[in-house]
């Protein structure tokens, strides 16, 4: 369950983050005028993305868990589980490639394992 809530805060992170960084950019090239308080708001909101995303993966479980119950307390939050899916997809693959044992084994395992054969079938 860990890990599905570590995937929903990278995401809420990532699109808070990149959305603030995004309004910043817009509003340095002069394209969108947000005056500065609406700049002092976008980069609070690309401050808080970052830091969700950084609690999200270096954060303990307990801390992990305490962060998703104050940022998914509306029913939106349902939209933003269904696009964290694919990144938990991704992570459940990588921890279970993490988990598998060793394709080659050293040496003397195989020998260990080639002489019990062996004395089976004497």
């Amino acid at each position: 369950m860990t890990l599905f809530l570590r995937s929903y805060l990278i995401t809420l992170g990532f699109i808070l983050a990149s959305g603030g960084v995004g309004a910043v950019l817009l509003e340095w090239s002069e394209k969108l005028s947000l005056g500065w308080l609406g700049g002092i708001i976008a980069v609070a909101i690309a401050v808080l993305g970052t830091v969700l995303l950084l609690v999200g993966i270096f954060g303990s479980p307990a801390r992990v868990e305490i962060w998703v119950d104050r940022t998914s307390v509306h029913e939106g939050s349902i939209i933003l589980a269904i696009v964290a899916l694919p990144l938990f997809l991704l992570l459940r693959l990588f921890m279970a490639l993490e988990n598998r044992p060793s394709a080659s084994l050293p040496i003397t395992e195989m020998r260990t394992k080639r002489a019990r054969r062996r004395a089976r079938r004497q």
